[in-house]
């Protein structure tokens, strides 16, 4: 008779390892389904953040800057003199806040007035916005974000703080010029606090002197030193007369630059500060003809030449 064949080895093997692969697979399934449930989810999520986060380019949130509260306005009935000719008043009109509205900022920039414009540091339109002020042969200055009275006002990026060192307050100066250029001077954004801080004021002014260019205080304080401490560094230095807009209506503001015309002839020199809002580009386009006709509009770097 025949011998039989004994039963290959790999096959019994095959057989004995079938049963063990299920035992594993059903563990394996089954450990899988209790960390999803209990663990996986949240760990998956932090998980799909962190990879998003190191793919995804940080990005920067620009916010509208908030103007400090400001001072009452300089009632233009306080100078007591005979109206002054046109060629023998002049006035000068700042536009602050400039490099986040691009829009309204680029209408202001179109009107035929020889406004001046403060631009703030690392706005997200400075750039366009400088470009188009310097092809339109524009005054431009530094707007320079400084720190308020009270804490709930943020001047913005790069500004100035009272608790920073005078080489810490100097590097900020700088590198907001740097980013601003070329500028004829410097005013402050905010600054109720620290226009009225002499040792911070110092700090910051002595860059402006190195730079031969002038101080304009926007006086939103009253106790500011910055005007007499920028006279005394020998500077040349001025400061604002009237704010234009602290009321957003076009009427109001008509009736402010009405002002603003009328201090100039009975002084001689005026300068008025406003905001690229729209209803300030809506009444300096209606008050452009008045103006024109009763005073003479030039730019803030040229007004210190013309100060009685």
């Amino acid at each position: 008779m025949p011998k039989k064949k004994k039963p290959r080895k790999t096959a019994r093997k095959r057989t004995l390892l079938l049963p063990l692969l299920i035992v594993l697979f059903l563990f394996a399934s089954l450990s899988a389904a209790v960390y999803f449930i209990f663990l996986g989810p949240g760990t998956f999520q932090e998980s799909q953040k962190s990879t998003a986060t190191l793919s995804q380019k940080p990005s920067i949130v620009y916010e509208e800057p908030v103007t400090e509260p400001e001072l009452p306005l300089i009632h233009p009935g306080a100078v007591k003199r005979k109206l002054l000719p046109k060629n023998q008043a002049f006035l000068a009109i700042v536009i602050d806040d400039i490099g986040y509205k691009k829009s309204t900022g680029s209408q202001l920039l179109d009107l035929d007035l020889p406004l001046s414009f403060a631009f703030l540091p690392f706005g997200p339109h400075t750039a366009p916005l400088l470009k188009k002020a310097r092809q339109k042969n524009k005054a431009i200055l530094l707007h320079m974000p400084m720190e308020a009275l009270d804490s709930k006002w943020d001047p913005g990026p790069g500004a100035l703080f009272t608790s920073m060192t005078r080489s810490e307050i100097q590097k900020r100066t700088e590198a907001a010029l740097q980013s601003v250029q070329p500028v004829v001077g410097i005013n402050n954004h905010m600054g109720s606090r620290l226009t009225a801080d002499k040792d911070a004021m110092e700090s910051c002014l002595a860059v402006v002197k190195e730079k031969n260019l002038f101080f304009l205080d926007s006086l939103t304080s009253s106790d500011s030193i910055a005007y007499n401490l920028a006279g005394e560094m020998g500077l040349k230095t001025m400061k604002r007369d009237l704010f234009l807009d602290n009321i957003q209506d076009k009427k109001e503001i008509m009736k402010q630059l009405d002002s603003l015309i009328l201090l100039a002839r009975k002084k001689g020199t005026a300068i008025g500060i406003g905001h690229p809002y729209q209803a300030t580009l809506e009444a300096l386009r209606e008050s452009e003809g008045k103006l024109l006709e009763q005073v003479t509009v030039v730019g803030i770097h040229q007004l210190i030449e013309y100060a009685p």
